[in-house]
């Protein structure tokens, strides 16, 4: 899972990107952000759908796949553009 979104994120911020590990305590969460473009919203609502890519050669099963693995251990989570140039994949570990 880590994995994978980070080389989301690595594949969005381009060359002068920043991506951001953060972990917190209480409650136990941890996040990755990164300053690439963003995701719009009519993208948001689709990107856990099986099979669905912005990817010229994306395949659309690692979001899924990350998806199902976190509801299976029973981690709530998220995935948004929090501000311009500002995306957070966060993850509740309680």
């Amino acid at each position: 899972m880590l994995i994978n979104i980070t080389k989301n994120a690595l594949e969005s911020i381009g060359e002068h990107g920043t991506i951001t590990i953060r972990t917190r305590l209480q409650p136990p969460l941890l996040q990755i952000e990164d300053d690439g473009p963003g995701i719009a919203p009519e993208v948001q609502r689709r990107l856990f759908t099986p099979f669905f890519s912005t990817k010229r050669d994306g395949q659309g099963i690692g979001l899924t796949m990350i998806r199902d693995i976190l509801l299976q251990h029973g981690f709530r989570f998220s995935l948004e553009t929090v501000a311009e140039r500002r995306t957070v994949f966060s993850v509740w570990l309680s």
